[in-house]
């Protein structure tokens, strides 16, 4: 827990926040920090009504990327990269549908059931909702 506070001293973290987002065929309304953990670390990878989850990041080296592994996950973005790459490279899982940009991401997200993702906080689109995360 020390390591997020001085992580969360060092980053403008209060400025501007992520929303987790997924598709409304999602059948959640929140989750808990350790689930959505679960699922962006691969290790859930079907929600709970048995549909698959389709997890959409954008590149690592965005802005918004890094702020959602530091402010949501609680993860460097490197460290979610190695996960990723394991899982990869094993054979064991898939790495996450990476949209090039901010607009790519709302597109698959509004055209993918059973997909998240994150945005800037503010409303979502048509077609997606915001979950609530318990900490």
């Amino acid at each position: 827990m020390k390591s997020w506070l001085l992580l969360c001293l060092l980053t403008p973290c209060w400025l501007s926040a992520t929303s987790v987002v997924v598709n409304t065929s999602v059948p959640l309304d929140a989750l808990t920090q350790p689930q959505l953990r679960g699922i962006f670390t691969m290790r859930q990878t079907q929600w709970p009504d048995g549909s698959p989850i389709t997890v959409v990041i954008l590149p690592a080296s965005n802005e918004l990327h890094q702020r959602f592994s530091r402010e949501q996950l609680r993860l460097f973005p490197y460290q979610l990269n190695n996960i990723w790459d394991k899982l990869s490279f094993s054979g064991i899982g898939n790495r996450p549908v990476v949209a090039e940009d901010f607009d790519a991401m709302l597109r698959i997200l509004s055209n993918t059931p059973g997909s998240i993702g994150y945005i800037e906080q503010q409303s979502p689109d048509a077609g997606l909702k915001e979950l609530r995360i318990d900490y």
